[in-house]
């Protein structure tokens, strides 16, 4: 079952989301947009932007390894495998949904658990949201902080700030804000409204996009402020400034460079799970063809989502 699989790979914020067709699984995080299918175009367009595609059980292995945090920048973090969950429960309430590339992202899940218990406990590097805590909270000592966005990086954000700060939250999401609030106990911010949060010294920003959210204009009363820190940690980056971490603008890069450096021992930690990976992947492929050969019909059409192609 395995062959069939097909893995794009292109870099963040390169790929329009209308091009997609409705039955692919989508992961957008900050590094990167995953598109995953048993097509072989699931795009409503031929014009793509550059990009890499694996292919079977290939495709299998470069999943394991994006979820288990070692094709981030920040090797082993965590925050992946929310927003990995964030996407699958997305797909799996789509009227669209292929059942076997549902099958094959529930393996992964299981899959990757076992690799990070087995071989990664302890090399996971410092995350975003914690990097991001230790600028607003512990060097800024900030009481009061905005997270903007709505997404799994930003709910992060808001346990890493809950404990020590008031935090509110400014999201394009209403709904999606309105339930955060609830849960964690939050003042909303209307997305109408996120200009006025130049008068907010502590910002962080979790939205990506090619639109300019926060302006020169916005900065420029921002940093008027003495004390301040606006750390972005949307890619593609919604903001527009020259203000660098000096200035108190803290970017995604600047958070990469203050990742742990993985010694030695994590390497070879790393390489361990590298190997395993390759052979779970080859006894999840015998077992996908196993259960194939017993039930095919299930994946006959009347069971596989199909999508009308204009």
């Amino acid at each position: 079952m395995l062959d069939g699989l097909r893995l794009w790979n292109f870099s963040s914020g390169s790929l329009p989301t209308e091009n997609l067709l409705g039955h692919s699984f989508e992961l957008r995080t900050c590094q990167r947009t995953l598109v995953l299918s048993f097509h072989p175009n699931p795009f409503l367009s031929s014009d793509l932007p550059n990009h890499e595609i694996v292919m079977g059980t290939e495709a299998y292995i470069f999943l394991l390894e994006t979820i288990c945090g070692l094709k981030s920048k920040l090797i082993g973090e965590n925050e992946i495998v929310g927003q990995f969950k964030e996407a699958y429960q997305i797909y799996a309430a789509s009227t669209l949904k292929d059942t076997r590339v549902l099958m094959v992202l529930e393996k992964l899940f299981k899959d990757a658990k076992d690799i990070r218990t087995q071989f990664l406990i302890g090399i996971s590097q410092k995350t975003y949201a914690s990097l991001t805590r230790r600028h607003i909270i512990q060097k800024a000592k900030a009481k009061h902080v905005v997270v903007v966005g709505s997404g799994a990086l930003a709910e992060d954000l808001i346990n890493q700030f809950k404990k020590k700060a008031k935090v509110s939250i400014c999201a394009r999401n209403t709904e999606k804000a309105i339930e955060l609030a609830r849960i964690h106990g939050l003042e909303i911010i209307p997305w109408e409204q996120r200009h006025q949060l130049s008068s907010s010294p502590f910002i962080a920003n979790t939205v990506g996009t090619q639109e300019i959210i926060f302006d020169k204009d916005f900065f420029a009363t921002w940093s008027q402020q003495k004390t301040r820190i606006f750390v972005d940690l949307g890619s593609p980056s919604s903001i527009d400034t020259k203000l660098d971490i000096n200035s108190g603008v803290v970017r995604l890069d600047d958070i990469f460079r203050e990742g742990a450096i993985v010694q030695d021992q994590k390497e070879k930690q790393i390489a361990m799970a590298k190997a395993a990976m390759i052979d779970i992947t080859m006894k999840r492929q015998s077992l996908f063809e196993e259960k194939f050969n017993k039930s095919s019909e299930l994946f006959s059409p009347q069971n596989v989502s199909t999508v009308r192609y204009i």
